[in-house]
C-alpha cells in the first residue's frame, strides 16, 4: 500500500524511535486512508488510544536511557528490566524469534529505508541496548553515515561472529565472548523451537524468556540470563555451539542475523 508523504510525515511523527511496529491500513468511504490499528510487541492497539501512546513514551524512555547510560550492562536491575521490556531493539528479538503467535495479516510495515544515521548511534539503539559489543570495521566509523541494513551488512564482517541456528532453517550470529544475558535470549528461543516436552520456554513479565526443566514432576526454573544459569540448561539441554567460554570458532559464511524484516513503521 503506497502512503501519501503527509501520511508518511505522520506516522514517523506517532512513532519516533520505535520503528518496529506494523500499522494496519484501512479506507473511509470517501476513499481517504487512516491508521486502523498498531501490531507492536505481540499486541494489537487502536488508533488513537491512550494505551498506544503510553507504550511509545516508555519506548523513547529506554531508548533515551541507553543513549545517555551507555551499555544495558551498566545499569542496575530496574533499569535493565524496563530497557528489556520496552526498548524497541528487544521488542524487535522477542518478534523476530517467534515468541509471538498472532495473525498480522493486512498489516503493513512502513520503513525509512534509506535514512541514514551516525554508526555510533545504531550502535547505541541495536548493540548497546542488547548488551553487545561492539564493532568497527576500520577506524574513525563514529561518525560514518549508514542505513540500518549497511549498519547489519557492516557488523557481519566481525571476525568474532560465532554462527547459532535456532533451528534447521533459522540461523543468527552474535560475538564469540557474547554476554549471558544476549546469549540467554537465543538459547532460550533455541529450546522452544526443539519443543522438547521436558522443557518449556516462558516470558517473564519484562519480556526476557525463562527456561524451566522436569524434575520430579515439578517445574524447576533457569535464570538464563546468567552464565551459571546458562551452565545449568546445557546440562539439559547442550548447545550446539558450547558452553560459555567454550565457544566455538565458526566459519565465516553467516546466513543470517536477525533483522527488522517487515516489522519497521
Amino acid at each position: 500500500m503506497k502512503l501519501s508523504k503527509e501520511e508518511m510525515n505522520a506516522i514517523f511523527g506517532l512513532f519516533n524511535k520505535c520503528d518496529v511496529a506494523l500499522l494496519k491500513m484501512s479506507q473511509l468511504e470517501n476513499g481517504e486512508n487512516y491508521i486502523e490499528k498498531v501490531y507492536l510487541d505481540g499486541k494489537l492497539y487502536d488508533i488513537p488510544s491512550k494505551d498506544l501512546t503510553q507504550q511509545l513514551y516508555l519506548c523513547e524512555g529506554a531508548v533515551d536511557l541507553i543513549r545517555q547510560s551507555g551499555n544495558i550492562l551498566k545499569l542496575d536491575k530496574n533499569e535493565r528490566n524496563f530497557v528489556i521490556r520496552n526498548h524497541p531493539a528487544w521488542m524487535l528479538l522477542r518478534d523476530d524469534s517467534g515468541f509471538y503467535d498472532i495473525d498480522t495479516k493486512g498489516f503493513y510495515g512502513v520503513a525509512r529505508a534509506k535514512q541514514k544515521k551516525p554508526y555510533d548511534l545504531w550502535c547505541q539503539d541495536y548493540v548497546d541496548s542488547l548488551g553487545e559489543k561492539r564493532y568497527y570495521p576500520r577506524k574513525n566509523m563514529h561518525s560514518f553515515m549508514v542505513t540500518y541494513d549497511e549498519f547489519g551488512a557492516l557488523l557481519k564482517m566481525n571476525k568474532e561472529n560465532v554462527r547459532f541456528p535456532l533451528n534447521k532453517k533459522l540461523v543468527t550470529v552474535f560475538q564469540r565472548n557474547a554476554d549471558a544475558l544476549y546469549r540467554g535470549f537465543f538459547e532460550a528461543a533455541r529450546v522452544r523451537m526443539e519443543g522438547n516436552p521436558n522443557l518449556k520456554v516462558e516470558l517473564n513479565k519484562y519480556g526476557y524468556p525463562e527456561v524451566y526443566y522436569l524434575k520430579n514432576n515439578k517445574w524447576i526454573r533457569i535464570d538464563v540470563s546468567t552464565k551459571e544459569g546458562l551452565n545449568k540448561l546445557f546440562e539439559v539441554s547442550p548447545s550446539p555451539i558450547g558452553k560459555m567460554g567454550e565457544v566455538k570458532q565458526s566459519v565465516q559464511k553467516v546466513k543470517k542475523r536477525p533483522t527488522k524484516g517487515k516489522k519497521r513503521k
